[in-house]
């Protein structure tokens, strides 16, 4: 890697040095100015620019703006590309190559690779599926929260972004329930469906890893490492259908995919059916990408507008056949997907569930990939914009692919979140390497297994398991780490007979829906006691008034099935709590302070409940309230009751109806609107946190 940054130095710097001491102190000088401008940049400036809107999110909390963040990445990005443009010489740029046409034995290694992930995989997933169905473990939330939605479309009929908050595409959401469809002649469960989905997203995910490597100009040998440490570090063992592989490669896969079939026929005479062929290309692979995620559609077209763009000299028609596919799309999109599809988009980039970038490992590594391999490949894509060469020009194409999926990294930048979004950017830059220098190749490949492999399990080890890491050093690591594994477990399960004392209940409110012993919540969805809320927990509630639709469907509800831990209020400082999970999940002392008083639709949720609520009944982990019958509520629900227009969700930016569920009796299908938060009493508002200076 020690090749590459002197030749980002070199390039930088320039090329007219009076010897060879002189040019590599210039090289250490500009390199070090712009790391100093980064920093500046990227961890100190946004705290200049504080977040506006009050929303759920630890960023606005410390007064971080991830937006400035975003835009400082970017324009450094391009400050590099003109250095590079105007400074260095072209055989410094370290560029990617493709080769489609591979012998047999090249491709037998990576085809072993590719089958022994397969299987390592399928053995990942099959332990965490036991360990799923023995435990209620904290690592297992992301899947009990989508096999959760999975039941309320199999059991009880609901749409997904219609009747309750989702948040990725379609794929994502509904394989389960069709996957299950299919299965269950065989006896497979629900649960076996929705690992199964996992599964199978997550091989097709490693297909687009294979894909992209088999494309690329790479050794043999450095080609297997690579896609063995990508394919290692890429499953993650939340099983949350949000982290397959796919979402994340689609994007490069698509946009390699569709600059091979163009490639192809540049020479070809443009008839009535090559312009049929190229639109249809464009549409279906827009389309994969809209099917998994509203951001995946969004950086893919980006990403192939620039293409379009970068080979408009050399052939304007793809450009143009590019235009016409996405506006088809978009009349598609708009045609069958509700408007609450891409509520989740435009909450992320308002800055909802934002942390603050902090100078630690797994950011410092990711910028600096992002500076190491975009500034070339687009430096040498707008060089020779005039002459339209189609291999370079998909070299701009995937450095802008690498930009725009930035802020996915730089949003929810906890370590997670930097691994997924970063991948294509590091694959990328591992090719660079291999065929640059082997040395530089292993200490980047070692360095990304450290950071991404190995640092991220002792994350994960600290988040869902409590595990120090000083811990880890000891000489009773093991059984310190088998005593906590058993400890995490979660609750005991409870027994039919205690389960069945709920059967009296005909309709039962889950407000922290997935928080507590899936065994009861899986009793409760199975019966049909269910009384759904758009919003699952307080996943999604990160605006005002997402909160105040979190109110009213609980509001409506008679009885209520809360964990017993969180049956009784008690003040939080939400402000604390960021910051503590903050310095777990980055392994980081930082003492942020607090410049402002977040949302907190826990601490909001905890309090209607606890003032409009009473406990009737403890039935194993979970305590049964009934609603009280008060002014306050009363006029809560005559207002929700006599209000003429459905509201979904956010009501600032979408108007579309929610369908009444079904089951639901006729007194309570009345359509709900927005209404005031519930009178909350002075005692109540004096425990509400303070805002810090």
């Amino acid at each position: 890697m020690s090749e590459l940054v002197e030749k980002l130095g070199s390039t930088i710097a320039g090329r007219s040095q009076p010897n060879h001491f002189t040019r590599t102190a210039w090289n250490a000088v500009w390199v070090v100015l712009v790391s100093l401008l980064a920093y500046y940049a990227l961890f100190r400036l946004p705290f200049r620019f504080p977040p506006q809107r009050r929303l759920w999110s630890a960023s606005y909390a410390f007064g971080f703006n991830n937006s400035v963040a975003i835009l400082a990445l970017a324009g450094l990005l391009g400050l590099v590309t003109v250095l590079y443009l105007v400074r260095g010489r072209r055989s410094e740029w370290p560029t990617i190559d493709f080769s489609f046409e591979q012998n047999a034995s090249g491709r037998r290694g990576l085809i072993t690779a590719l089958a022994a992930m397969v299987f390592l995989y399928f053995g990942l997933t099959f332990a965490l599926y036991i360990h799923n169905a023995r435990t209620a473990s904290l690592l297992m939330w992301e899947t009990r929260h989508f096999l959760h939605r999975a039941r309320l479309m199999e059991l009880y009929g609901l749409r997904p972004y219609s009747d309750f908050s989702a948040e990725y595409g379609p794929l994502l959401t509904s394989t389960p329930v069709y996957l299950h469809w299919l299965l269950k002649p065989l006896g497979a469960s629900l649960e076996q469906a929705y690992f199964a989905s996992h599964f199978l997203l997550n091989v097709a995910g490693l297909c687009c890893i294979y894909y992209l490597l088999s494309c690329l100009k790479i050794p043999p040998i450095a080609r297997i490492v690579a896609f063995v440490v990508l394919a290692i570090a890429g499953f993650a063992p939340y099983m949350g259908l949000n982290g397959v592989l796919l979402r994340y490669f689609a994007p490069f896969a698509c946009l390699v995919l569709g600059y091979r079939r163009f490639a192809r026929t540049l020479s070809l005479t443009r008839t009535r059916r090559w312009w049929l062929d190229a639109v249809f290309t464009v549409l279906l692979l827009a389309a994969l990408n809209v099917l998994l995620a509203p951001e995946a559609a969004v950086v893919f077209a980006l990403a192939w507008l620039g293409y379009g763009v970068l080979m408009i000299r050399r052939d304007a028609r793809i450009l143009t056949a590019s235009v016409v596919a996405f506006i088809i799309t978009g009349l598609l999109c708009w045609l069958l997907l509700p408007a609450p599809y891409y509520g989740s988009l435009l909450r992320f980039s308002e800055g909802a569930n934002n942390l603050p970038l902090l100078p630690v490992p797994h950011l410092l590594f990711y910028i600096l990939t992002l500076f190491l391999v975009v500034p070339p490949l687009l430096a040498a894509s707008v060089r020779n914009l005039a002459h339209g060469v189609s291999d370079v020009a998909i070299c701009g194409a995937l450095g802008l692919l690498c930009v725009a999926m930035a802020p996915g990294a730089m949003g929810r930048c906890d370590p997670p979140h930097v691994l997924f979004y970063g991948m294509g950017a590091s694959l990328l830059l591992m090719v660079q390497l291999a065929n640059i220098s082997r040395g530089a190749f292993a200490i980047y490949t070692l360095a990304y297994a450290a950071v991404f492999i190995g640092l991220m399990q002792v994350v994960n080890l600290q988040v869902f398991y409590k595990v120090e890491p000083r811990r880890l050093l000891s000489r009773h690591a093991i059984r310190y780490l088998i005593g906590h594994r058993h400890a995490a477990n979660g609750t005991e399960r409870p027994s039919m007979a205690t389960l069945a004392r709920l059967d009296q209940y005909p309709r039962l409110g889950l407000p922290f829906a997935t928080l507590g012993d899936p065994a009861v919540e899986t009793y409760v969805l199975s019966r049909g006691q269910l009384q759904p809320e758009y919003y699952i927990s307080i996943v999604g509630v990160y605006t005002a008034a997402a909160l105040e639709q979190k109110l009213r469907d609980v509001a409506r509800t008679e009885y209520l099935l809360v964990p017993q831990n969180l049956a009784a209020y008690s003040p939080r400082n939400p402000c604390a709590d960021d910051l503590a999970k903050l310095q777990k999940w980055f392994l980081s002392s930082a003492n942020l302070p607090c410049r402002a008083d977040p949302l907190d639709p826990f601490t909001d949720l905890s309090l209607f409940i606890a003032d409009h609520y009473t406990p009737v009944e403890k039935i194993g982990s979970w305590v049964v309230l009934h609603r009280i019958t008060n002014s306050s509520m009363a006029g809560l629900i005559s207002q929700a009751d006599n209000c003429e227009k459905p509201i979904s969700a956010d009501s600032s930016q979408y108007s579309g109806e929610a369908k009444a569920p079904r089951f639901i009796a006729e007194d309570k299908l009345k359509p709900v609107g927005r209404v005031p938060l519930a009178a909350r009493s002075v005692e109540n508002d004096a425990m509400e946190p303070a805002k810090v200076n």
